[in-house]
């Protein structure tokens, strides 16, 4: 399956070792965000190496390795030009309209808990409790590369 994913689900994979990270790194799943979501992440980097704990350089290490750990494609806005004016019609958030320009790209949905991204009909908008009844529970969650150095 091929999805977009949003900034808050890439950083709720860098807050906690849980579900979420476990199926951005599942082979189910072949995933790409916009090079947006690296400015959102630069625009939080202080509030998130707090919550993790880490220093900022920390941090930019734990970013690069979910990347390349769920084999992540990034999406440049150069990408995706000839979609905008009309993900624009459809996301009434203009921190959205990335996410909805990258899908209407690629052709597939997009991966987001917000709830507020469902509120169109043109693209479809999994949360991650809908990924886990689609696959009714049964993706095959592999160790991290972390877990198994252990």
């Amino acid at each position: 399956m091929e999805l977009i994913v949003d900034a808050n689900i890439l950083f709720s994979a860098l807050l906690k070792d849980g579900v979420t990270r476990k199926l951005l790194i599942s082979d189910e799943f072949k995933l790409y965000t916009s090079k947006f979501v690296f400015e959102e992440f630069f625009k939080h980097i202080d509030e998130l190496a707090i919550k993790l704990n880490v220093s900022n350089k920390v941090l930019n290490l734990h970013i690069d390795g979910l990347i390349a750990e769920s084999k992540l494609k990034i999406i440049t806005k150069d990408d995706v030009k000839s979609y905008v004016e009309k993900a624009e019609q459809i996301s009434k958030d203009p921190d959205d309209v990335q996410y909805f320009a990258c899908a209407l790209k690629i052709k597939c949905g997009i991966w987001s808990n917000d709830k507020k991204m469902k509120n169109q009909s043109a693209v479809k908008v999994y949360t991650t409790a809908d990924l886990l009844k689609i696959f009714n529970n049964q993706i095959v969650f592999y160790k991290t590369t972390h877990e198994r150095g252990r």
